[in-house]
């Protein structure tokens, strides 16, 4: 109800607003080219971990009241909600740096942090953001495989690969692709020990999703002066993906080194919506809950098919899908659906894929591909 009320919302002020502009100008584009989904927008969209519920109403409406400011620069706004982040983390301003989306904060980290000669340390698979940025700047990157018989990161042979060289070390907790999640007691004693050693960036950008959130955080660590980068996204609980809103907890001397390598600010629309989605709880309750529901239902399917997947606590779950992960890619396609990339190593799971939770429609829809794909000869 809440995401169709979004939608329903936007359309129809954006229709009062094309109507008050009187004729179209020559430049303005027509209403097929508005409405025609580019090549990858017919299909389902079930590989990119996305919230399909999002953004809130309220939030919806505070973009639109924001969008005649956006010819400005954010440079004001994004300090504002700099210090909101900040009140919220419980942590001084300066300990927050904004981002496009968690990704380019991974990067910066690897960049700030890595060249030839030094490495870091990371779970296999996890997600390739920075691990990718460190190949790219010439570092080394030691992946240690998670524990076989939970797919959590394995923590004490991640450890014990920390040496001089060792630059930056990568948690993503909860992980992806799998969804697992490590004892909050266990990953505070790692980064007690290790980050003193070298930095570590920790990433929980999905710890939204979980039922204890603040039970799971380290920012505590940040407070503790520990050199610890927290990764935060808005593209999650919030649903706000598309407009590239992230945020890093660490402490101003690691802050003062990524801020060096940004090259650009955050956008002025994405500064207005991530300000009033703090403030959208209810939504985000709401939202979460549909994700879990979700979840559940696509947790049986897979026990119907007697498919193999992980114990995942994030918007997806990593499952197997009995053939090479690009051929079921294909096949899916064919079906009108995007799903997960092929994750490393290969050699453990080139038959298993991570699929996010999308609608209840289009869960649906994904049911009856998923069944006529698994049966014989399908």
């Amino acid at each position: 109800m809440a995401a169709s009320l979004s939608r329903r919302t936007w359309l129809r002020t954006a229709a009062l607003a094309l109507a008050g502009a009187g004729a179209a100008p020559a430049w303005r584009l027509g209403a097929q080219e508005l409405t025609a989904p580019p090549p990858e927008g017919r299909h389902i969209n079930l590989g990119g971990n996305e919230n399909p519920f999002g953004p809130a109403p309220a939030v919806v409406q505070a973009i639109l009241r924001a969008a005649p400011q956006s010819s400005r620069y954010p440079f004001r706004e994004e300090y504002v909600l700099q210090e909101l982040l900040a009140q919220k983390e419980g942590v001084p301003v300066d300990h927050i740096v904004l981002g496009n989306g968690c990704d380019e904060l991974l990067a910066l980290a690897a960049a700030a942090f890595l060249r030839p000669g030094r490495s870091v340390v990371a779970t296999e698979p996890t997600y390739f953001q920075l691990t990718d940025y460190a190949v790219k700047v010439g570092a080394e990157v030691r992946r240690i495989e998670h524990r076989p018989d939970t797919m959590q990161h394995d923590l004490p042979a991640m450890a014990a690969a920390v040496d001089a060289s060792t630059a930056l070390v990568y948690v993503c907790n909860p992980d992806n692709p799998s969804g697992t999640v490590l004892p909050p007691a266990a990953v505070a004693a790692f980064c007690r020990e290790i980050a003193p050693r070298a930095p570590v960036f920790l990433d929980e950008v999905y710890v939204d999703l979980l039922n204890d959130p603040r039970v799971h955080t380290q920012v505590a660590l940040v407070r503790a002066g520990l050199p610890v980068m927290i990764g935060r996204s808005y593209s999650k609980s919030h649903g706000l993906a598309g407009h590239r809103i992230g945020y890093v907890v660490t402490t101003p001397a690691l802050a003062a080194a990524l801020r060096k390598l940004q090259m650009s600010s955050v956008n002025f629309l994405g500064v207005a919506a991530a300000r009033a989605s703090l403030f959208e709880t209810a939504f985000h309750a709401w939202s979460v809950r549909k994700i879990r529901e979700g979840r559940a239902r696509y947790g049986a399917l897979l026990d119907e098919l007697g498919l193999r997947y992980t114990p995942s606590l994030g918007n997806f779950v990593f499952h197997e899908v009995r053939r090479p992960m690009g051929e079921f890619q294909a096949v899916m396609k064919e079906r009108g659906f995007l799903v997960g990339w092929p994750h490393a190593p290969a050699k453990r799971y080139p038959d298993w894929c991570r699929v996010s939770i999308g609608t209840d429609d289009e869960m649906a829809k994904f049911a009856v591909a998923l069944r006529a794909v698994m049966r014989p000869g399908g």
